[in-house]
């Protein structure tokens, strides 16, 4: 398969190729279009002396040629200066003086290669009488400021339109080279050939418009298209990602700004599409039109009808793939709890009896663990599987937890734990087991009995987003330790479910330095 910076090469002399090939040939057709209206005339007995005096200002090298040939090579210059040169730099985001001075040199020869063309092209019609009769020629300018204008930027949107064409061709080509079989080559093969006969097809036998014609046919329709194309697009995926999650909370802040950026887009994209269809105008000198409110309302609302209703066709077809996932997530959680649990229904028996034990030896801080660790136990087979359990039972679950860690810990000896949990005053619902994983990182991580450790603990809540937080003190474990084949895989299971059950309704962050480990997760519960 070619490397990408060959084909680059070759892309080059291709677009070189084609370019002359159609320039030659227009200058032939205009050489012949010529030859066969005086040809005409004279057969209409035009008088030889009418037909050239008419043509005396007319200079076919000065007024075609010329023209023709100083454009072409000006449209190519800034291509090349915008692909090769300008293009890559704006994927670095490398927004330099280096840069802006690539895309004014483009947008000057742009302009020039329209006003050279323009100013100098003349064209010839036949005069007709009052009986539609020949009677001789006219030779003609279409030349003005404003043509020059729009037919400046629709040779910028060529520009543009070969880069977007380009970059998907090299986005395959990466994509056929990732491919580890050897026969995907022979598509790529296929596709260059494809591309190269299409160029050649389209050089030998196309027509790209000129003068007051450019905003008319190809250029008008593909700027209008894709304009279309692309506010679909983002309107869609602004709708998708920060409207629907929070359609239930209509009032709350983050549908607002959703909302708004999801009108905006389309308004934006309606301004666009009005403003191709101005310079279709304005290339035949409609200034008169004015401006015309119903062209941009009729687009917003088409857009915003478009891109609603294929928003909610993503949202019903990905309901039930992530559906799907989530049983995926939850069932392999619920092996690995499973593979974990040596007959569960034994080790409540054997707890109960400890702690019938403890209590007749009066060790209460022992029986106090057992029933705790009991709670724990009983909180995984019964709650654990469940889609919401109540937020009241994960922090009851939380508590136990921290309370028999407390029992091995002894704080007085520069160790600290604080926990600050809000009790709430409605009845809140979340996925299971989604808290916990941090604090066991935090226990896991955070203590050490040869050095100061800490550990901050803080659960609140508002009517839209429950904030949890852990802050502990971080020591490196020892090289052989048991624990460091587990490392990390609780903590991924949870970013996993966060992202099936909570899709832009979550905020995981997770800050690590050389002495603390913060962790801060914001989850919304409208």
């Amino acid at each position: 398969m070619q490397s990408l910076q060959k084909i680059r090469r070759y892309e080059f002399i291709l677009i070189a190729f084609s370019t002359i090939i159609y320039v030659i040939r227009r200058l032939f057709q205009v050489a012949s279009r010529f030859d066969s209206m005086v040809t005409t005339a004279e057969l209409n007995k035009v008088p030889s002396n009418v037909i050239w005096g008419s043509l005396r200002t007319y200079d076919h090298v000065g007024n075609n040629n010329f023209p023709t040939i100083v454009a072409a090579s000006l449209f190519m210059m800034a291509l090349y200066i915008f692909h090769y040169m300008t293009f890559p730099r704006l994927q670095e985001r490398k927004f330099d003086s280096t840069t802006f001075s690539y895309l004014f040199f483009i947008i000057i020869l742009c302009i020039s290669s329209v006003q050279i063309f323009e100013y100098l092209k003349l064209y010839i019609r036949f005069k007709h009488d009052s009986h539609e009769k020949i009677i001789g020629l006219k030779v003609y300018s279409q030349y003005s400021k404003l043509l020059v204008v729009t037919n400046s930027i629709a040779v910028f949107v060529i520009i543009l339109f070969y880069e977007a064409f380009s970059q998907f061709y090299y986005f395959i080509h990466k994509k056929l080279k990732d491919e580890k079989e050897a026969n995907f080559q022979y598509l790529d093969y296929f596709l260059i050939a494809t591309i190269s006969i299409t160029m050649i097809f389209i050089a030998l036998f196309g027509n790209i418009t000129s003068g007051k014609d450019f905003w008319h046919g190809a250029v008008r329709d593909l700027s209008f298209m894709s304009i279309c194309a692309i506010t679909v697009y983002f309107a869609q995926e602004a709708f998708y990602k920060r409207v629907l999650p929070y359609f239930s909370s209509i009032k709350s802040k983050d549908f607002q700004k959703g909302i708004i950026s999801f009108l905006f887009i389309n308004l934006l994209g309606a301004i666009s599409g009005y403003f191709i269809q101005l310079l279709s105008w304005l290339s035949f000198r409609y200034v008169s039109l004015g401006f015309h409110s119903e062209w941009i309302f009729q687009l917003f609302i088409l857009f915003v009808f478009v891109s609603t209703i294929i928003a909610f066709l993503r949202k019903v077809f990905s309901k039930e793939k992530i559906q799907l996932q989530t049983q995926i997530v939850s069932k392999s959680a619920e092996l690995l709890n499973l593979r974990s649990q040596i007959n569960p229904h034994f080790l409540f028996n054997a707890l109960n009896t400890l702690y019938s034990v403890s209590l007749k030896e009066n060790a209460e801080k022992t029986s106090d663990g057992i029933q705790k660790l009991g709670d724990m136990m009983r909180f995984m087979l019964n709650e654990n599987h469940q889609d919401r359990i109540p937020l009241s039972k994960e922090i009851e679950y939380l508590y136990n937890y921290i309370d028999i860690q407390r029992m091995r810990i002894d704080e007085n000896h520069d160790i600290e734990i604080k926990v600050n949990i809000q009790n709430s005053e409605r009845e809140i619902f979340i996925s299971p087991m989604l808290l916990n994983p941090f604090v066991e990182n935090a226990f896991k991580h955070g203590i050490s009995f040869r050095n100061p450790s800490w550990i901050y603990i803080t659960l609140t809540h508002d009517t839209q987003k429950l904030y949890f937080k852990v802050h502990n003190s971080l020591h490196p474990k020892q090289e052989n330790s048991p624990e460091q084949e587990n490392n990390g895989i609780g903590l991924e299971n949870v970013k996993k479910r966060l992202e099936l059950i909570y899709p832009n309704r979550h905020t995981l962050d997770i800050q690590v330095s050389d002495n603390d480990y913060f962790v801060s997760l914001i989850i919304g519960i409208y």
